[in-house]
């Protein structure tokens, strides 16, 4: 009796100090038997998982995240071989993913550089002349993102504002969207397109009234010109050995980790050879020409099949042009021309039948669609397509999504319908759209509060080359509807549908991710997750609250991919 009751005292009197060596700030060997390679503290992290948190610090252990929380607790993580960054109040986000490029015309455009956004008629004849000038006779000149919109009357300009600079040079100058090209007289001698030339199935020759050709390609009217063939332009900067590594770490200065872009199978084997050789810093996901579907079934090639860097995305399929161009198929008539609602691509029969197929073969399809009418023809392509082979999760994507009618907005979520937008399209198209289409009309246009309220996916992205791909200025267009070029609006662009700094981070963060099928693995930070992360030199969250520009000159102080520090300013 005795000896149980001195047991029972010692326990008592040892139990305290048992208990505080156990649960001391000292880190217990199995909760903390990781240690961090990198540890970024005192910063300002907003995690978007599903809690929304945000907390101090992040820790990092080769390319995972291996802790995200107070600074107390990351240095539990801590080694002697750990390297800690104090962030100072600077905003820790997830890597950046822009859901809409074409990466390989980006790269050329910032290597070969003869890009003419935001210049008038003038400055684009002193350039064009420029680079007839320094190229041999007869060399095709090739120009791109010229828009109307910069020049006196925006008026379409005409074959002969460029014969009177480039008479004998064939030029082809493509406009910002990408859907119509203007040519010289040249251009249209050498392809034989006259007053008699018939106009293609989705497509348009701009004509005067005589039934001369002007000189403007629409839609599938460029294909007249695209085997045409002379000596190559040369300009007079050196161009860069390798545009995709360039582009790359420029996109990387952008605090891009990861992209979703056009390409072929071609891009799929240079990137991973790229890969191979350690030089890939940017995740990317291509998507391929849904034309060649046949194709890639038969080699075998399967939807969302790659690896931690470079997959395959989704079939592409164009539904109808653009509000720029005139050529975005809408329900209602353009303001200009009340005989036109838009041009389709393909006969509705077979946009379903291209749709079908993919859906039948387990693909995800990513729709240009941008007019309203575009919009509900494709939504009825995918809900036939789920009838008819079941729902599955295939997350198909409505690229663009720029004007969509209430009736079709809960439909998104009804199909699991992604909504891929571009924000800067908003504050570009702002400019224009009412003089196409209306204000009352206009009010369908660009409506992320909408999709965030009806709980559909949005996924932002740039469309780069046709808008710069700085993603800062989309998280300013998405907070603030107003053009960012000159300050030629200053007044908010129907205001109702800005949605907040949270939710325009998520849709250039996790929306992206999930719309890729990678949620699982990117797009919020949480344990296991990869490294990829985005930093702002700055309170990002306090800067956007001013909603006065702040947004565009925040810094992009450094960017991770895979556990590496691949920028820092």
């Amino acid at each position: 009796m005795i000896k149980k009751t001195i047991k029972l005292i010692l326990v008592l009197l040892l139990f305290p100090i048992f208990f505080l060596t156990n649960c001391s700030s000292k880190p217990d060997k199995m909760k903390y038997s990781k240690t961090a390679d990198l540890i970024l503290k005192n910063g300002i992290v907003v995690t978007i998982d599903k809690k929304m948190r945000i907390v101090e610090s992040v820790a990092i252990e080769n390319n995972k995240i291996i802790f995200y929380g107070s600074n107390i607790r990351a240095l539990h993580y801590k080694s002697d071989k750990t390297k800690i960054l104090d962030m100072t109040g600077k905003t820790i986000i997830p890597g950046l993913h822009d859901a809409h490029l074409h990466f390989e015309s980006g790269a050329e455009s910032i290597t070969k550089n003869l890009s003419l956004r935001f210049l008038n008629l003038e400055q684009i004849q002193k350039k064009i002349k420029e680079a007839v000038d320094s190229s041999p006779p007869h060399a095709v000149i090739r120009a791109f993102r010229f828009n109307q919109v910069y020049f006196k009357n925006k008026e379409w300009p005409t074959k002969y504002d460029l014969d009177k600079i480039s008479p004998e040079n064939p030029v082809i100058i493509s406009r910002v969207d990408g859907h119509t090209l203007w040519v010289n007289s040249k251009v249209l001698s050498m392809c034989d397109i006259s007053k008699n030339t018939k106009d293609p199935y989705g497509g348009e020759i701009q004509r005067f009234k005589d039934g001369t050709p002007t000189g403007i390609l629409k839609e599938n009217a460029e294909d007249f010109v695209k085997d045409i063939k002379g000596p190559k332009m040369v300009l007079s900067a050196e161009l860069q050995k390798s545009p995709i590594e360039a582009a790359i770490a420029y996109a990387n200065q952008l605090g891009l980790t990861s992209v979703t872009t056009s390409g072929d199978l071609n891009l799929i084997k240079r990137l991973n050879n790229l890969r191979k050789k350690g030089k890939l810093y940017l995740r990317f996901n291509v998507w391929l020409p849904i034309k060649k579907t046949k194709q890639y079934l038969k080699k075998g090639i399967k939807f969302n099949n790659g690896n931690d860097f470079v997959k395959v995305s989704f079939l592409k399929i164009y539904s109808d042009g653009t509000i720029g161009s005139s050529t975005a198929a809408m329900f209602e008539p353009y303001i200009h021309n009340p005989d036109s609602r838009g041009i389709l691509i393909h006969p509705i029969n077979k946009l379903n039948q291209f749709i079908e197929n993919a859906h039948k073969n387990n693909w995800q399809v990513g729709i240009h669609a941008i007019g309203n009418r575009a919009v509900y023809l494709t939504l009825n392509a995918i809900e036939k397509a789920q009838k008819k082979y079941g729902i599955k999760n295939l997350r198909h994507r409505i690229e663009h999504s720029q004007f969509v009618r209430d009736s079709d907005l809960f439909r998104y979520k009804k199909l699991g319908v992604i909504s891929s937008m571009q924000p800067t399209h908003c504050t570009t198209d702002l400019l224009v759209v009412e003089d196409r289409i209306g204000k009352e009309c206009a009010k369908q246009g660009y409506r992320w509060n909408s999709f965030v309220k009806t709980g559909s996916i949005l996924a932002f992205g740039t469309d780069w080359p046709i808008e710069p791909l700085d993603p800062r200025r989309g998280l300013y267009s998405a907070i603030e509807r107003k053009n960012i070029e000159n300050g030629q609006t200053k007044e908010e662009w129907f205001p109702e549908e800005d949605i907040s700094i949270i939710e325009a981070i998520k849709a250039y963060t996790f929306g992206s991710a999930y719309a890729s099928f990678n949620e699982n693995r990117l797009g919020s930070i949480g344990k296991g997750k990869l490294a990829d992360l985005t930093v702002f030199d700055g309170n990002l969250l306090e800067i956007a609250k001013s909603k006065q520009r702040k947004i565009l000159s925040i810094l992009i102080y450094m960017t991770i991919v895979n556990g590496k520090i691949v920028y820092k300013k």
